[in-house]
Formats: C-alpha cells, sequence, structure tokens
C-alpha cells in the first residue's frame, strides 16, 4: 500500500467485513505527528496474532496482509498500531501514529476520496469522521445526521459525494492533512 489512505480504506474494510454498521474515524496531526482511530460497532475479532499475515478470517484467502502492511509502516516511522476490544461481542477500536517526517513515512493521499468511495462502496455504514485540533475534537462529517437533513437514504448522488470530499479537503488542510506529507511543523534552530 502506497499511501495511508490505501490503508485507511482497508481498515474500513475489515470494520464493514465485521458486520459493523457504524464507525467512526478520529484524525489528528500535531507536531508532525500522524494519528489515527478508528471505532466500529462490528462482531468482536480474537486480537491474537492480527497482525500475523497468515492469520486471517477471511474464507477466499489464508492471507491477510492489510493490518500486518500498516503495521510495518507505522513501526518503520517509530509509530505503534494497537488494536482493543469494546466488549466481548461488539466493537473494535484500531489506533496508530506515525511520525510523518520520518524518511519511511507515506504519503496521506487522497484522504477525503476514501470516505467519499466509502459512502459508495458501503451507502448503508454510518460513519462520523472527527478532527482532533489542540485537543479539542470537531466532526466534520456525520452520514446519519447528513441523511436526515437531506431526507436521503444513501449519499451516492455525485452532486453530494463531490460536495461531502471537497468539504472534508477543506477541514482536513484546516489541520495540516494535504495529499503529501502534510504541512510540517519547520524547528528552528
Amino acid at each position: 500500500m502506497k499511501t495511508i489512505a490505501d490503508h485507511l480504506f482497508d481498515i474500513l474494510e475489515n470494520s464493514v467485513n465485521a458486520h459493523a454498521d457504524k464507525i467512526v474515524i478520529k484524525l489528528s496531526f500535531s507536531k508532525n505527528i500522524f494519528s489515527c482511530c478508528i471505532i466500529d460497532n462490528g462482531i468482536a475479532t480474537n486480537l491474537d496474532n492480527i497482525t500475523d499475515p497468515f492469520v486471517t478470517s477471511r474464507k477466499t484467502r489464508k492471507v491477510g496482509l492489510g493490518l500486518p502492511l500498516l503495521k510495518s509502516t507505522v513501526e518503520g516511522t517509530g509509530g505503534y498500531l494497537t488494536m482493543t476490544l469494546s466488549d466481548k461481542k461488539r466493537g473494535t477500536t484500531l489506533e496508530f501514529v506515525i511520525n510523518m517526517t520520518h524518511i519511511d513515512a507515506r504519503p496521506f493521499g487522497d484522504l477525503p476520496a476514501v470516505f467519499s468511495d466509502a459512502l459508495c462502496s458501503w451507502p448503508g455504514i454510518d460513519f462520523e469522521v472527527i478532527i482532533i485540533k489542540s485537543k479539542k475534537e470537531k466532526k466534520i462529517l456525520d452520514t446519519a445526521e447528513l441523511k436526515e437533513t437531506l431526507d436521503v437514504h444513501t449519499l451516492v448522488e455525485s452532486e453530494i459525494l463531490n460536495f461531502i470530499k471537497e468539504d472534508l479537503r477543506k477541514e482536513l488542510l484546516e489541520i495540516g492533512i494535504d495529499q503529501q506529507f502534510g504541512i510540517l511543523s519547520v524547528s528552528k534552530y
């Protein structure tokens, strides 16, 4: 996977495959450190050996590379990946942190497109996207609320998707997330 956006889409797909119907994504970028937390209400999985590529819940093939590749990517920058269960039956929280100034950091990629693609791929899933700046949370997307406001069942119309994508792009730029390595803080010595 070439970008953080690729990894994020893979994680969202894992949540959907675990039968989640609500996924919350929290993003922050401060002092060159990118943090992402994904919380879902899907069926909880056994976390033992979860980052082993030869341990997978898939029925179609016996290899799962998404989480092992993400772990390698984040640890290669001095970051970390953690996964916890909300309870024994439902809900998983995955968090990863990446040092975006590290030589091995991957570019962000098109994060707004990840969310619009997710809305098209899984129109029945409710997504919330929250950005964190100066320890304050700001919800920048709530698909359940948006569906209710627009009185629609899905958000797959191109005008709606384009609006969502551009609004997310603007909000992510506010915290320094672009398609490359972010608007990095330059230390003055």
